[in-house]
């Protein structure tokens, strides 16, 4: 289930979680054991083998969570980016190096009884019940006050925070406006498309991305994003986007022309992040600054999000 941008609601029929800078993740406990799965429906149980203890906790739940890497008691994604995707002999010196933490937020099933028709409110009762708190796992506090939250959060150096109507059910898989996340920064995920090559020294460089959102199974494209691209970063796109050059422009709507020459095009599949202040009449993206990439994304699940 996930969350739709917008304002703090109003009202006594909502919760409020602090939103953690991570990647989501489903633990899956059972009498094997921990099975951890990502957003994307990928075993990722591997990469994370400080995790497995909480499989020793419970006989049967499915929890819900954000795998995050903390650096001076705060989130850091960029430490996490180290850990993701890494599996193999690497893993326990990485682990060991930069631990993670599971924050559970949520409880899908117990005991063998699903609870997603359950409302938020019991589910917490119930996640709340069960004292999950290991040296890698925890679960958060939930507040009952939206501007406390807020300004806690961002005195604490959080994203925001995530409002819960405290009725709601869960959707797997449904971005609903029963879960609403509240960032100080204004991001939006973004899927790359192309690139125009950089300038002077950074000639045959990355100089800026051209990105889109989808509307449906439609690519549009949502302008380019330059501003924020360090040296180490480009190096990294470059890597992981020359393998992937196309001939034509993946966008399904027309390019202008400024962003279009000299462009290399290639597929979209690779997802990042930029801070932004707005959107213009025509759907482009307002001054982008590139933040950073999004691994943990498919392509197809970026959408503008208001």
């Amino acid at each position: 289930m996930l969350a739709t941008s917008g304002d703090l609601p109003p009202g006594q029929e909502w919760a409020f979680e602090f939103k953690w800078d991570g990647v989501r993740g489903l633990a899956d406990i059972s009498a094997n054991g921990l099975r951890l799965i990502s957003r994307n429906g990928l075993d990722v149980t591997a990469g994370y083998p400080e995790l497995a203890g909480l499989g020793a906790g419970s006989e049967d739940a499915l929890l819900d969570g954000e795998i995050v890497a903390l650096v001076d008691g705060r989130p850091s994604f960029g430490a996490l980016q180290n850990r993701m995707h890494v599996r193999g002999t690497q893993v326990p010196a990485l682990a060991s190096a930069i631990p993670v933490t599971f924050l559970i937020f949520d409880v899908l099933r117990l005991y063998g009884v699903d609870l997603c028709a359950r409302p938020y409110a019991e589910r917490r009762a119930t996640l709340d019940r069960l004292e999950l708190d290991g040296p890698h796992w925890t679960v958060p506090p939930s507040f009952d006050d939206g501007p406390a939250t807020l300004a806690a959060s961002q005195e604490q150096g959080l994203e925001g925070v995530v409002a819960k109507r405290l009725a709601s059910t869960y959707r797997p898989g449904h971005r609903t406006r029963d879960w609403v996340k509240v960032k100080h920064t204004r991001t939006q995920d973004v899927v790359v498309g192309g690139w125009k090559p950089g300038e002077g020294g950074r000639r045959g460089r990355i100089g800026s991305l051209l990105v889109g959102t989808y509307d449906g199974d439609e690519l549009m494209f949502a302008g380019h994003a330059g501003s924020g691209l360090t040296g180490e970063t480009i190096e990294e796109l470059s890597r992981t986007l020359t393998p992937l050059r196309r001939d034509s422009s993946p966008f399904a709507n027309a390019v202008p022309a400024p962003q279009a020459r000299e462009a290399v095009w290639c597929e979209p599949a690779v997802v990042v992040e930029v801070r932004f202040s707005g959107w213009t009449s025509d759907n482009r993206i307002r001054h982008p600054v590139f933040r950073r990439i999004r691994l943990d994304l498919e392509p197809t699940e970026v959408s503008r999000e208001e």
